[in-house]
């Protein structure tokens, strides 16, 4: 068998080949253990969205509603147009941090029940590799279904 060959010593194929977690079409090998595909009821993934960012970047949209909502109660009616500019930047602002949010996790993991336990398959920061991972256990998963009669 050569380096570059799509299916295992057992000669089932290889749906992802690691680091850190090889997919095969009979098993699924983590750091910790080896699990049979069969024996595994796949969870759907977990997206973590962890910003520190996103706290400072609410605090000072709030603090220029606040601002604004001042200047405009000094002002007069000139200062309500600064009130409404003032809301609008906060929801923008609010608005393409629910969007970055959405598009991009800081952290996913994907578990597995085993034998009525919840195990960690894989966990990455890099969502590319993660989402290759992840189809390479669906494609598992769908090569170990039983036919249906």
């Amino acid at each position: 068998m050569t380096l570059n060959s799509d299916t295992s010593a057992t000669g089932s194929p290889i749906y992802y080949p690691g680091p850190g977690i090889v997919v095969t079409g009979t098993h699924i090998e983590t750091e910790d253990s080896i699990y049979r595909v069969r024996d595994l009821v796949v969870e759907d993934p977990t997206y973590l969205y962890i910003h520190p960012a996103r706290a400072i970047a609410f605090y000072c949209g709030a603090l220029e509603l606040l601002m604004a909502i001042g200047f405009a109660a000094l002002h007069g009616t000139a200062g309500w147009m600064l009130c409404v500019a003032g809301v609008l930047a906060a929801v923008g602002m609010g608005g393409a941090i629910w969007i970055d949010d959405y598009r991009n996790p800081r952290h996913m993991e994907l578990t597995a029940l085993h034998k009525g336990r919840r195990v960690l398959l894989f966990s990455s920061d890099n969502q590319r590799v993660f989402e290759q991972v992840r189809r390479a256990v669906v494609r598992a998963v769908e090569a170990n279904r039983r036919p249906r009669p």
